[in-house]
């Protein structure tokens, strides 16, 4: 019994049928589904992918099927299937975009089987007994019953042999519409095959833009300047919708269209996707019929379906390209991140080094939400100022890192730290070995930029500059005893000098013993002005070691030890000033001020007891004399005007002393007189209240 319940005949056997598709899973899957059909005798179903297999294996077979569509990559092969099947009938099971009369016109297909069909591997199996049981091929086997013809090509028509001869063009041309790949090459590709296949030479493709169809490729004898656009509205956007041709037999008697060109009788517009139209023009009436329609729409859905792979290749293409450049951005990008994540890591590395290996005292710190944090600190910064590392790590940098006298510019500093800024500041500071001067350097890392934390870090470095800063002292103080040593030789010894030359020269011609006596008088002011200068050439105690020091607090000591008779001392400014100096110079100074300015109130007969005042000016400070009617005026002493105090024989003050202890401490001298008031002042001091520069 066969698979369909009826007696088999006596020729019924099982058939051997190749099932020919592009890809295994699609043999296989399709030769499956072919054996399972219960209809028809028993079929042994092999599942093919080469042309070389079927013409081994053809000829021990009993039907071919193939399995895809022509008009497709996938489908190129037809043509070398169709000629290794040799005598072997062949079926074509496509979709139904390849027309049967595409089919009708190849030579060697004997089945046609649509593919996109309900019940179509059925169809299949009823197809492959149809030509297994030689009914006849394609070509010249007798009509099917009527039920079967919806799937199989017709036998025969009435198709006007040029119509035939056209097919047959255009299935040749079929491979080379399968495997363009250019949408410019396959619209020039569809005009000039079915301008050579239908021997027209008015034909053209026009393509949408916006509301007409312009042309985009016509053959050589339609001139661009003499063919008209094509309204998009009316029956040409119907067959775009609908896929099917529209043919005029008349354009003159037509209204549907306006001729396109000026002698246009008849033409045949066929839709090419959905993106333009295949327009064949004739200059006689009735040029186009029915068959024609068919195979220029079969042409044209082949030709659709290639226009739709391209642009599919294309987006994919373009995507691949956008991908592709985007991940060589990437990489890019990934590589100069490496480069700079190296670089920071070299970096990093040889600061730690430094930090590890620096000789001087030197901090390790990191800013832990916008507070600038110890971190660490190296064995130097131990031994130097015996701390503990455990005891400052993880303190805010100033509290123990920054030596007293800037607590009051710690705001500053922590901004200078947060901002990576490179400075230098110069401050005092307890070591083991006593107060000691450091300039310290402020050395920021530069931040690592894939860190989204952002805390810049850095070192501060201590260096000892106390002997440099006294050398530099020591050579302030003997420039300064030079200077006053010149002064007494140009205006102390070289004067006695010169009275004594003059003397002895008068006593030589004349012979008055009274010459002799000027010449011992000069004489001992000379002596007095060599002594004085030996005095100055040994004088090493204006050397200064400076210290934060109070000038009010050491003005009231000084003026204990000075006779001010029944004068008062006065201090102004609302807060002490603290000046950097030498504690024992700068109370010398005082006295030597202080002396100074009352013994020129004593000077003057009848006034009253003056009031003297010692207050800050913006870069020093000044010690004033003033009647003591004014005191209670509330007003500030005299404003000090500059002027360098001249040595102290040419003063009358005798402040010679004042003026090497203010150089040695780099400051300068000022001296103004208004009437019955005097002051001296004192600039370019360093004011331990602002902190070091």
């Amino acid at each position: 019994m066969s698979r369909d319940g009826t007696p088999p005949s006596a020729t019924s056997r099982p058939r051997t049928v190749l099932y020919v598709a592009d890809t295994e899973r699609a043999a296989s899957d399709g030769a499956a589904a072919l054996e399972a059909v219960e209809s028809g005798p028993t079929r042994s179903v092999h599942a093919v992918t080469t042309v070389e297999r079927v013409r081994n294996w053809a000829a021990e077979a009993d039907c071919v099927v193939f399995a895809e569509t022509p008009t497709t990559a996938a489908g190129a092969t037809l043509l070398e299937v169709v000629d290794a099947c040799g005598e072997t009938p062949l079926v074509l099971f496509t979709e139904s975009s390849y027309a049967p009369t595409a089919a009708r016109s190849t030579d060697g297909i004997d089945g046609y089987v649509r593919r996109d069909t309900d019940d179509a591997v059925s169809h299949l199996a009823d197809e492959i007994e149809w030509v297994c049981a030689g009914a006849g091929t394609v070509a010249d086997g007798p009509e099917r019953e009527p039920e079967s013809e919806p799937d199989a090509i017709a036998l025969a028509g009435d198709r006007a042999p040029s119509t035939d001869r056209a097919a047959e063009r255009l299935l040749e041309a079929v491979p080379e519409l399968a495997a363009c790949r250019d949408r410019d090459r396959l619209f020039e590709l569809v005009v000039e095959t079915v301008a050579d296949a239908l021997e027209r030479d008015r034909c053209w493709l026009s393509t949408v833009n916006f509301g007409t169809f312009e042309p985009r490729v016509t053959t050589s004898a339609v001139g661009t300047d003499e063919l008209s656009p094509l309204p998009r509205e009316g029956p040409l956007e119907g067959i775009l919708q609908s896929g099917e041709a529209l043919r005029i037999d008349d354009l003159a008697a037509d209204d549907r269209l306006a001729a396109p060109l000026a002698d246009a009788a008849s033409l045949c517009c066929v839709p090419v996707g959905d993106v333009g139209l295949l327009c064949v023009a004739a200059a006689e009436p009735d040029a186009f019929g029915e068959a024609d329609c068919e195979v220029l729409s079969a042409w044209c859905r082949a030709a659709g379906a290639v226009r739709e792979r391209i642009d599919d290749e294309t987006g994919r293409r373009r995507e691949r390209d956008r991908l592709e450049n985007q991940r060589d951005r990437l990489r890019s990008e990934r590589d100069r991140l490496a480069e700079e994540r190296d670089r920071l890591e070299d970096e990093r590395d040889r600061f730690r080094a430094l930090f590890a290996n620096v000789p001087e005292p030197t901090v390790r710190y990191e800013t832990d939400d916008g507070q600038p944090v110890v971190r660490d600190v190296n064995a130097a910064f131990h031994e130097v100022f015996d701390v503990d590392p455990e005891s400052i790590t993880g303190t805010p940098v100033g509290e123990d890192a920054v030596p007293p006298g800037l607590e009051h510019r710690q705001t500053a500093l922590a901004d200078a730290l947060r901002s990576g800024e490179r400075r230098q500041l110069v401050s005092r500071r307890e070591s083991v070995e006593g107060v000691r001067e450091f300039l310290l350097t402020l050395v920021p890392v530069e931040p690592d930029p894939e860190r989204d934390d952002h805390n810049p870090e850095g070192l501060i470095v201590y260096s000892d500059v106390t002997a440099a800063n006294r050398t530099e002292r020591e050579l302030a103080a003997a420039r300064a005893r030079l200077e006053t040593i010149t002064d007494l030789v140009d205006d102390g010894v070289r004067t006695p000098l010169n009275v004594a030359r003059g003397y002895l020269e008068l006593a030589a011609e004349t012979g008055d013993p009274d010459h002799f006596a000027e010449v011992d008088e000069a004489q001992e002011l000379l002596r007095e002005r060599i002594d004085e200068l030996a005095a100055i050439a040994r004088e090493d105690d204006v050397l200064v070691e400076t210290e934060p020091v109070a000038v009010h607090d050491v003005a009231r000591r000084a003026w204990v030890a000075v006779d001010t008779g029944d004068a008062r001392l006065v201090t102004q400014a609302p807060n002490d000033r603290v000046l950097e100096a030498d504690k024992a110079r700068l109370r010398e100074l005082f006295e030597h001020v202080l002396a100074a300015v009352i013994d020129e109130g004593d000077d003057h007969t009848g006034e009253t007891p003056p009031v003297v005042t010692v207050g800050a000016t913006d870069d020093g400070f000044y010690v004033a004399r003033r009647a003591s009617e004014d005191a209670d005026e509330g007003s500030p002493a005299t404003e000090p005007v500059p002027g360098q105090l001249a040595a102290a024989d040419g003063t009358g003050y005798g402040l010679g002393t004042v003026e090497r202890i203010a150089d040695a401490h780099g400051w300068d001298v000022g001296v103004a007189e208004d009437g019955d008031r005097i002051a001296f002042a004192f600039r370019g001091v360093d004011s331990a209240d602002d902190g070091p520069a």
